[in-house]
């Protein structure tokens, strides 16, 4: 048993010093291959950033301010209806054919409110409810400015990243991010349970905002060594007219949007409920939840290539719905995770994520299939206004479904469940559905070979 422990470990690490050892090989006169490092460093310092002030540890932030679960539900509403602003990014950042500075502007001006101003209002001397409505009034206004430039950097980005080596280079980011970034959770974890059992949740998560500064600042710097290069000028006059209109005229590229929507609006009922059903309801600690995300890591070192040679083998949209289809089950099984059935959650999460990177990696490419090579800002930005939203349906949906389901409960193999537990059932109905829509859909069009790529 231990020798076959210690061969895990070894294949592990070895296959983990291998895929450093593919970014770190790189011909320094290639300027695309310069910035494809600092793209994906900087995405590990924005990533840890946000991991850091948000998910599980915000839920954690507005309960302390007695935050209800009608207002969690109002929290992740309002991220997505500022996004929906997407759709007007094109008026203005078409107009500049270098748009580097603005953009590096509008991510520092995002990351001064989000960690250092919303970490602030719990000492602010007002009630809960004023506190809790300048909260979800920044978050309102941050989605917006990130709606309006949001786009700009998937254009930016891409650039650097040619359509042969995406799938690798997807594949590579997203271990290598799940490394980082779920070390980095676990720590934070530990630090606020910590706290938390000294009665000072709220100083600990503190501690999590002054380290998100760091790695915010860090991630302004990276971004700045991405070469910038000219975007294609428009054809079309731009007015809000031809960047609503423009998308519809292009078939393949709304049969992309169309799919991704689908995702986005099923994936989004459950909303932030569940968490608080952990958290609340069965007091879990920050610590186990994010020691059960930690296993995230293995599970990207072997699934994320296994799920790349899929894709190579069949089509992006096809790995989606077959991956929609088996992700279903995380659902159903979290519905019967109780105080006496905790330890089920661990294996419902490991297989979860076996599933997401498939998923994951699929929609680190979707925005660009199909894609016109001209006057992309617009077309990133209706994907991105048309998935916010479906996102903001399904969390419509979801809060919704809270409030007419509250204090009603039902029984399912001798297990009494609470409207946090059943709406994941009602979540695998609606994306079963959802699945069965991409799978017709994605038979009308070509997708592994009508991407765009200026850059290849």
């Amino acid at each position: 048993m231990k020798n076959n422990f210690k061969a895990l470990l070894n294949v592990i690490f070895n296959r983990t010093k291998f895929k450093i050892y593919s970014l770190i090989r790189y011909d320094p006169e290639d300027e695309r291959a310069v910035s494809r490092k600092y793209i994906a460093l900087s995405s590990y310092a924005a990533e840890t950033t946000n991991n850091l002030i948000g998910g599980t540890f915000l839920t954690g932030f507005l309960l302390l301010m007695n935050a209800d679960d009608a207002f969690m539900g109002w929290v992740t509403m309002a991220g997505f209806f500022g996004n929906l602003l997407q759709l007007l990014s094109p008026l203005l950042l078409e107009r500049y054919e270098r748009r580097k500075k603005l953009l590096l502007i509008s991510r520092a001006t995002i990351y001064f409110f989000n960690i250092i101003i919303i970490g602030s209002i719990p000492f602010f001397v007002f009630s809960n409810n004023v506190k809790l409505t300048i909260v979800i009034s920044i978050i309102l206004l941050l989605n917006i400015i990130n709606a309006l430039f949001a786009p700009g950097f998937s254009v930016w980005h891409i650039k650097s990243i040619p359509q042969r080596i995406r799938a690798q280079y997807f594949s590579f980011y997203r271990i290598t991010s799940g490394i980082i970034i779920y070390t980095v959770i676990l720590i934070s974890s530990a630090i606020v349970d910590s706290y938390k059992v000294r009665g000072n949740e709220l100083k600990g998560l503190i501690i999590l905002r002054i380290i998100a500064i760091i790695t915010a600042s860090l991630d302004i710097y990276l971004q700045t060594k991405i070469k910038e290069y000219p975007n294609e000028k428009n054809t079309l006059k731009v007015n809000l007219l031809n960047v609503f209109v423009a998308p519809f005229k292009e078939k393949k590229y709304l049969i992309t949007v169309i799919i991704a929507c689908l995702w986005s609006f099923s994936a989004n009922i459950p909303g932030p409920y569940y968490t608080i059903y952990l958290l609340k309801d069965l007091n879990v600690k920050y610590s186990f939840l994010n020691f059960v995300n930690m296993l995230n890591i293995p599970v990207l070192i072997f699934f994320t290539p296994i799920w790349s040679r899929i894709i190579q083998k069949t089509s992006w949209f096809k790995a989606l719905y077959i991956s929609m289809g088996l992700y279903t089950v995380y659902y159903i099984s979290l519905c019967f995770v109780t105080g006496r059935t905790l330890m089920l959650y661990p294996f419902a999460v490991v297989y979860a994520f076996i599933i997401a990177a498939g998923i994951n990696l699929t929609f680190s490419n979707i925005p660009y299939i199909n894609i016109p090579s001209g006057n992309q800002t617009n077309y990133i930005g209706f994907y991105s206004t048309m998935n916010n939203l479906a996102a903001l349906l399904g969390v419509t949906l979801g809060k919704e479904f809270i409030k007419i389901t509250e204090n009603k409960f039902i029984k399912i193999f001798n297990i009494e469940m609470q409207n946090k537990q059943y709406i994941l059932i009602l979540t695998a109905l609606v994306m079963l559905f959802c699945t069965s829509i991409i799978y017709v859909l994605q038979k009308k069009v070509n997708s592994s070979c009508e991407c765009s790529d200026e850059s290849d």
